[in-house]
């Protein structure tokens, strides 16, 4: 009886009607990628380079991969990507894998030290994703990156990812 009451004040003040906010979907990784390498078979300064970005995505993410965004960690020096347009194959890891020009671009932003990268199709479960990005091999260093992982759908939730390292040598002879 008293619940039939506290009901009626309720409908009374709402104007007759009682209406729930609509819930806001969101989409998201229900199993994240986690195999994420950064590959760069030139390690001395000034070299050119070939680095390439291989993201697994699980067979049960529940979600395709929209896009990659990865901000340096702190350096005295920053690593240059270059803006040339980036090209993504699917597969394993090769070498010297050749991928198609314009699946992958990079989007600009204000932060320096972050690149983002959006794939156009998006990257499916069950494959694995290699972004090639050409240029030249900064000062000698360690180099790390953060990785968020971005997936394919409405007010997407980011995947926090491991943490990437480049070791850079210096091109100096050994005596």
């Amino acid at each position: 009886m008293r619940v039939a009451r506290l009901i009626a004040l309720a409908l009374a003040f709402s104007g007759g009607c009682i209406s729930a906010a609509p819930s806001k979907a969101q989409t998201f990784f229900s199993t994240p990628p986690t195999k994420i390498t950064l590959h760069n078979p030139s390690k001395t300064e000034g070299q050119r380079n070939r680095t390439t970005l291989s993201i697994a995505i699980p067979v049960h993410a529940g979600a395709s991969l929209r896009g990659i965004k990865l901000t340096q960690l702190t350096n005295l020096y920053q690593w240059d990507w270059r803006p040339e347009e980036p090209s993504l194959y699917t597969g394993p890891y090769a070498l010297r894998g050749e991928g198609e020009k314009g699946r992958a671009r990079l989007k600009s932003i204000d932060e320096p030290t972050a690149l983002n990268i959006v794939l156009g199709p998006p990257g499916q479960p069950g494959e694995q994703v290699n972004i090639v990005m050409r240029g030249i091999n900064p000062k000698a260093g360690i180099y790390q990156w953060s990785v968020e992982l971005i997936p394919d759908g409405p007010d997407p939730l980011t995947y926090s990812g491991p943490t990437l390292r480049l070791d850079i040598y210096e091109n100096e002879p050994f005596y």
